[in-house]
């Protein structure tokens, strides 16, 4: 009897407790202040329409959706060769949205706009693991993932909710009422560190915090010349949010601990994705549309708020994964066909890889 317990409790060190405390070492601990040259890469090819990015830090496997004739695909990317290794079918009737990767449990989530529903892929196997309804009629929009208590996120559309999961029995919890705040849940992201969720609406101004704990929204933040929020992120170890402003081409930088917008940033036309490197923290914006189907990039420096470089996209950046193991940012672009030759063009669809490569400088 002892032996089984004591072979239980190993299996949960290792199974739980030794991958936390090293995503804790790896993603949580900030590092020295840096200099920042970035540089494109490669640029890899995606299925047709790639719109969202999720990163397994501990496995470097970056995982795409990607949409086709209403059939739902996940790519899977080798972050050491930059190659994609299988693509994994989200079922006929779907459109695979946005991801969101537990790297603790190795189970990526993909959100199905068109049936209302979560897609869990097991990142061991590549395979579709199950399905959960969310939203009801509502579509759901982004999913953000808390590793650390294991919780999915899940952005409702119409009538703006979150719907809530638990990861261990893929199971809906409850689904939190927004619309008396927003009109439309559209990004969505997580502070591990407090335990805070935050959600941009996709029609409006606002961004709704909602308490891990309890389910509750705690605050109600206006960003003012925001037209609506297509992106968010958080850096939990600065306690800063940063999401971006449809409408105002800018990016506002909001405090955690005020739940107050602090700084406005101009980037590019059209911000959508926005990825942190938490160990570096900069950020990185997709800006959406530029001229003839190209783009860009805005990096930003999260210490100073303000843009050091931009990148130039050759298709439409829409959505910005972040390894901050391997300091490399993944950008999911696609291109919009407004011509006859769209069959000549579909290999624009990518997943541009940028390397945030630094060295060490004092302050």
């Amino acid at each position: 009897m002892l032996s089984t317990i004591a072979n239980r409790q190993r299996k949960l060190v290792r199974t739980m407790i030794l991958p936390l405390l090293i995503l804790a070492i790896v993603v949580l601990m900030p590092v020295a202040p840096m200099v920042h040259a970035q540089t494109v890469v490669t640029t890899i090819p995606a299925d047709f329409k790639p719109l969202g990015v999720g990163v397994n830090v501990l496995t470097n496997e970056i995982y795409v959706a990607t949409t086709r004739n209403f059939e739902g695909n996940l790519d899977v990317i080798n972050g050491t060769t930059n190659t994609i290794t299988a693509t994994i079918s989200t079922g006929t009737g779907t459109s695979a949205f946005k991801v969101a990767v537990n790297p603790v449990t190795n189970r990526v989530y993909v959100t199905n706009s068109l049936g209302s529903t979560v897609q869990v892929i097991d990142g061991s196997s590549h395979t579709l693991s199950t399905s959960i309804p969310v939203c009801g009629s509502g579509s759901p929009n982004n999913v953000a993932v808390n590793w650390w208590t294991n919780t999915v996120y899940v952005g409702c559309s119409d009538p703006a909710a979150l719907a809530v999961i638990n990861g261990q029995t893929d199971t809906v919890t409850t689904t939190i009422p927004l619309s008396a705040y927003i009109g439309s849940a559209r990004p969505v992201a997580v502070n591990i560190r407090t335990d805070r969720i935050y959600v941009g609406d996709g029609s409006g101004s606002n961004v709704v915090a909602v308490d891990g704990k309890s389910n509750t929204v705690i605050a109600n933040i206006p960003v003012t010349g925001a037209s609506y929020h297509l992106g968010i992120d958080v850096n939990p170890w600065t306690n800063m949010v940063y999401v971006s402003n449809g409408g105002s081409n800018s990016v506002s930088v909001i405090s955690g601990s005020s739940n107050t917008v602090i700084a406005n940033i101009p980037v590019g036309p059209q911000p959508y994705g926005v990825g942190v490197d938490l160990r570096s923290n900069m950020v990185y914006v997709a800006n959406s549309v530029g001229t003839s189907n190209s783009s860009s990039v805005s990096v930003i420096d999260g210490r100073t708020n303000t843009v050091t470089a931009t990148i130039k996209a050759p298709a439409w950046a829409i959505d910005v994964g972040v390894n901050p193991r391997t300091e490399l940012i993944y950008v999911a672009e696609y291109y919009i066909c407004k011509s006859s030759s769209c069959a000549n063009d579909l290999n624009q669809n990518s997943v541009l890889v940028i390397s945030g490569a630094s060295s060490n400088q004092p302050d």
